[in-house]
């Protein structure tokens, strides 16, 4: 009997250590969801991954689709989508205010928005590390951008400096968010402003077939 008691003291201890250890895990949730990539968060840091790719601490993407992202971590497989987009468990969200986007006839993604309460046309560039405006666009809107901190941007003509700056207020929609970051290009290139990711991160993004979906978190 003693023998039977202290065994099941250790198997206690065990499981209780596992346990604990297996909870000392990054908080991993989905963010966007595209067919073959998704945008994750761990531990507040956001990355996007491919099919087959992993990222940091070994979390890897088996497979991604617009509805949900099947990923591999600490030795387990999960199926996470926005709705259900935390690893190693579940959290349900509010509806909360969205924005569906049809493509134009070339598959783009364009929207009009606000900037400072200015109207200004977008479009949805996942690939832009932070809204991208033109110079002339900058003046148009009377953004401060000689204030700005001076950039290195790569763009399709080569490498420019640009102005990093803060937008006060970004709308799109009944999408509204405060102190984004943006980067001002000299001249009047692009010719439509990039809404990039220093907005698009803190929304979840789907598809629904062809349906862009910008969604407040």
């Amino acid at each position: 009997m003693k023998a039977l008691i202290c065994w099941n003291r250790g198997m206690i201890w065990f499981l209780f250590l596992l346990l604990l250890s297996g909870s000392a895990g990054a908080d991993v949730r989905v963010q966007g969801l595209f067919n073959g990539k998704a945008l994750f968060s761990m531990d507040g840091e956001r990355f996007l991954l491919r099919d087959g790719e992993s990222g940091p601490q070994g979390l890897r993407l088996l497979r991604a689709t617009s509805q949900s992202a099947l990923v591999e971590y600490q030795g387990q497989r999960q199926e996470l989508t926005l709705e259900r987009g935390r690893f190693g468990g579940v959290y349900q969200t509010r509806a909360q205010p969205e924005l569906r986007i049809q493509p134009d006839h070339q598959g783009g993604y364009f929207v009009r928005g606000q900037i400072n309460g200015q109207s200004v046309s977008f479009v949805v560039d996942t690939g832009a590390t932070m809204i991208t405006l033109s110079e002339d666009e900058a003046g148009r809107l009377r953004l401060p951008v000689s204030v700005g901190a001076e950039v290195p941007v790569e763009t399709a003509s080569g490498r420019v400096v640009g102005r990093r700056i803060m937008l006060d207020e970004v709308q799109i929609g009944g999408l509204r968010e405060q102190r984004v970051e943006a980067v001002v290009l000299p001249g009047d290139r692009p010719s439509v402003s990039l809404l990039g990711m220093s907005l698009l991160s803190r929304l979840n993004i789907r598809n629904e077939g062809p349906v862009l979906i910008l969604q407040a978190r």
